[in-house]
C-alpha cells in the first residue's frame, strides 16, 4: 500500500526543549528544519516513515523533545540529547 506524506498536522512537528536532568519541558517550540530536500519520506518495504531534519549547533549539549502531530489527531513524541 502506497501512503502519502501529507501526514503532518499544521504547525508539526516541533521541538520542546527540556532539561536534561528533570525531564520537564522548559521554553518556546521551536519548528523543525529540514535538511535539505530530505525531510520526509515513507518506505513501503518496511512499512516506516523517516522524517529528517537538523538541529542548530547552539543546541549541543541540550536535550528536546520532538513532537509530532498527525493529521488524524494522534500525538508522538520523542526524546533527544543533543551531543
Amino acid at each position: 500500500m502506497t501512503r502519502g506524506l501529507d501526514i503532518f498536522a499544521a504547525g508539526y512537528p516541533l521541538m520542546q526543549p527540556m532539561d536534561c536532568d528533570t525531564s520537564g519541558t522548559s521554553g518556546d517550540t521551536i519548528a523543525t528544519v529540514t535538511a535539505g530536500s530530505s525531510s520526509l519520506s515513507y518506505d513501503p518495504t518496511s512499512g516506516q516513515y523517516t522524517h529528517v531534519w537538523k538541529t542548530d549547533k547552539a543546541r549541543s549539549g541540550t536535550c528536546g523533545q520532538l513532537v509530532v502531530m498527525l493529521n488524524d489527531g494522534s500525538a508522538h513524541t520523542a526524546t533527544f540529547s543533543f551531543k
